[in-house]
């Protein structure tokens, strides 16, 4: 059920052309998300959470406090046009839904830059403190890959974190692994999908080198708000004016459960 916060009830369009709106949305989120394929996820609990309880801390003897992490709201707008929207429900003549398409990948961008990156005074995963890191060398040669997945999962092998894993890698990382080793018929991204054991992703949010992460939501996940849903703003001369939100936490509960790869 879409939350009313979100105004579609006030939207002059029927119940299939929202269908389209929303289903186009969300397979173009689907197709750039990679956090959401990296991490498990939690929720969603709805429009109106902006913090997330963690638990309590001493101030003093008898008085506690606790620990909230904030949830950040995303938003981005496009608009449609008011006659080919009307042509589109009366003549089923193809609309564009390009600009909802555009709007979608931009607030799954943010989310991902969210995840990896964090924000100001939330840490993303390529930054939260206690997270460990190794330092990658050039993957010029078949096989120089699988090796050093090797030694990252080797390192978080020996923290306590025994697998099985999943490894986010910056595109140019990712797009090497299609290589075919020249003995056989294998490439190295099924090799390392063989050594990391829960999933090798391409996240394009990560400009070079990438994550390893010991799965599990007892380590991090990602706490969901307002799953993606697009809301209704209203006329803005001979459009109509849309709206997409969702809201999002990534949360760290174990940081030495991540190697950043740089």
């Amino acid at each position: 059920m879409v939350n009313a916060y979100l105004g579609r009830e006030d939207a002059p369009i029927g119940a299939e052309t929202w269908k389209l709106i929303d289903d186009v949305a969300v397979q173009a989120a689907k197709s750039q998300l990679s956090g959401r394929r990296l991490l498990a996820v939690e929720g969603p609990y709805g429009f109106g959470l902006k913090s997330l309880p963690l638990g309590d801390y001493a101030l003093e003897d008898g008085i506690s406090a606790s620990i909230s992490l904030q949830i950040s709201l995303i938003r981005t707008e496009f608009s449609m046009g008011k006659r080919d929207l009307a042509a589109y429900e009366r003549d089923h003549l193809i609309l564009d839904t390009a600009p909802v398409a555009c709007a979608a990948m931009d607030a799954a961008a943010k989310e991902d830059r969210i995840i990896f990156n964090g924000l100001t005074g939330t840490p993303g995963l390529l930054n939260a403190e206690g997270a460990g890191s190794l330092t990658l060398t050039k993957w010029d040669k078949v096989g120089v890959a699988a090796d050093q997945i090797i030694a990252a999962v080797t390192k978080l092998d020996s923290t306590g974190f025994h697998g099985p894993y999943s490894l986010a890698l910056a595109p140019a990382q990712y797009n090497l692994l299609l290589r075919r080793y020249p003995q056989g018929d294998g490439t190295e991204l099924e090799h390392i999908s063989s050594i990391v054991g829960d999933g090798v992703v391409k996240a394009p949010a990560l400009k070079k080198g990438g994550v390893l992460i010991a799965s599990g939501s007892q380590y991090a996940s990602i706490a969901i708000g307002q799953d993606l849903a697009v809301g209704y703003n209203g006329p803005v001369g001979d459009l109509l004016e849309f709206q997409i939100y969702e809201s999002l936490a990534l949360v760290v509960r174990a940081p030495e459960s991540i190697l950043v790869l740089k």
